[in-house]
């Protein structure tokens, strides 16, 4: 059968500049096998023994940082986040391995209804996990969840985006330098049908990526009984109170829309200010977005291409949609064409809920501002979405915000800041509604995901007999 393969667009330039070979679905079941024979060994080395690889691995990172980076820089288009992005990796490893440390400790324990039942809990590792990367962060959200898997004792099949595929070849050469994690990881290639034919032979799986793409995962997944853990979409909203520190809301507000060209699933989306400072706000982010340049005309710009093309489409629809009912254009709203495709940083004010800007992702870097009168039709509005991945907070005191924060429905709340669920790994916390599915992929629930747990119970006592039973 001949070889099937695709080309992939540079973002910045536009042009179709690599192509790769899409794995076969007879090279995938193979590799499959070969994973599962390997596993073994790799659980066998214990915790201990899976750290030092894991630690060595990030070492490996360290000494091919300059091949990832140029792969990963073209992939995205970007500079500083593919810096971000690389640096990051010493920071999973190293917060994976504190949570694996906690998760792996011995249980033992004694019966509290009847004393002389003592147990103990074995942890058993999904012999292979399978992850559905997304092209937005293509290298931090390959490996949040190929460390953990690895450190649990699982062996990693990895599906990157077909749309970003480069940094493919550097991340297989960093495997393949630490023999442990070589024999126990696969990275292959291709579009969905390539996750769909991987999709039989894995035993867990783990998806980040649009909510279409997760109920598919999510239906193989069912017809299969495996686990599956996705992290989809979000239409992250942040509230602002009469009495919150406008100015500090302002550069928040800009920097959590614009960063990484809005293409993040917790990048703000929407945006809920009390009706009488609403005017205020609006000058003070029309005065903020007035500093914010495109990497179009300005190498050292905040905002970069669109890595899909696709993207600049549904971007350019949402703003139109939104002026076609009535919004107003404060700023921006242009979609920019110089090879690559950028947007103009983009202020909206007087939207609704009528318009798609504010009930659909739209993954770019616009600011819709919606007045509201009381805070509890703030917190309704918040909440009139289908998602529920994250949200945010400025108000005149922590107590008043905390109060909010309590009656949204999303999984992370930030307070005083937006988007911290992007740099605090600390605590577990899951998506609501269509934004996820399963187990955190954060804290110690990031390890124990991957894990089976068996209770091992021993009775060191009499046993009933009998005659002991009661009358039927």
């Amino acid at each position: 059968m001949p070889s099937e393969y695709i080309n992939a667009r540079n973002p910045f330039t536009g042009q179709s500049d690599y192509r790769f070979e899409i794995t076969s679905a007879e090279e995938i079941k193979q590799a499959c096998i070969e994973l599962k024979m390997a596993q073994p060994k790799w659980q066998a080395l214990g915790i201990t023994g899976r750290i030092a690889a894991l630690r060595e691995l990030g070492e490996v990172f360290t000494q091919e940082k300059l091949a990832l980076f140029k792969a990963l820089s073209t992939d995205t288009g970007r500079q500083r986040i593919t810096h971000v992005e690389i640096q990051a990796m010493q920071s999973i490893i190293t917060t994976s391995i504190k949570n694996a440390l906690v998760v792996f400790q011995e249980a033992y324990w004694c019966s509290t209804a009847i004393p002389s039942i003592f147990g103990q809990q074995q942890y058993l590792p999904y012999p292979l996990v399978g992850i559905i990367a997304p092209w937005n962060f293509p290298l931090v959200l390959s490996m949040i969840d190929s460390i953990p898997a690895l450190l649990a004792g699982c062996a990693v099949v990895l599906k990157p985006s077909e749309i970003t595929p480069r940094y493919i070849d550097p991340l297989k050469k960093i495997f393949s330098l630490v023999p442990e994690i070589a024999a126990v990881t696969r990275i292959i290639r291709g579009p969905g049908s390539t996750g769909a034919a991987l999709m039989e032979h894995i035993d867990a799986v783990v998806c980040t990526g649009s909510v279409s793409t997760g109920r598919i995962v999510a239906e193989h997944a069912a017809r299969r009984f495996i686990p599956a853990f996705l992290e989809l979409g979000g239409k992250d909203a942040v509230i602002i109170t009469a009495d919150a520190d406008l100015s500090r809301a302002a550069n928040t507000v800009v920097r959590s829309s614009i960063t990484a060209t809005g293409q993040a699933c917790q990048s703000l989306e929407r945006v809920y200010v009390a009706r009488s400072v609403h005017n205020n706000f609006l000058n003070l982010l029309r005065t903020r977005i007035t500093d914010v340049k495109i990497t179009a005309y300005d190498p050292h710009g905040h905002i970069g291409p669109f890595i899909m093309a696709r993207q600049a489409e549904i971007v350019r629809d949402h703003i139109m949609d939104a002026l076609a009912k009535g919004a107003k254009l404060e700023a921006g709203g242009n979609i920019i064409e110089r090879g690559g495709l950028w947007c103009e940083p983009t202020l909206l004010s007087q939207v609704d809920h009528s318009m798609r800007i504010m009930n659909e992702e739209t993954f770019g870097p616009v600011i819709p501002v919606m007045a509201f009168d009381t805070l509890n039709a703030a917190i309704n509005l918040a909440n009139e979405t289908d998602y529920g991945l994250s949200a945010n907070v400025f108000a005149g005191s922590e107590e008043e915000a905390l109060s909010i924060a309590r009656k949204l429905e999303a999984g992370f709340i930030s307070i005083n800041d937006i988007s911290m669920s992007s740099y605090v790994s600390d605590f577990e916390w899951e998506g609501f509604g269509f934004s996820g599915l399963g187990r955190s992929r954060m804290g110690t629930a990031g390890i124990a995901r991957y894990l089976k747990t068996k209770a091992i119970v021993v009775n060191r006592g009499s046993t009933n007999k009998i005659t002991d039973l009661p009358d039927t």
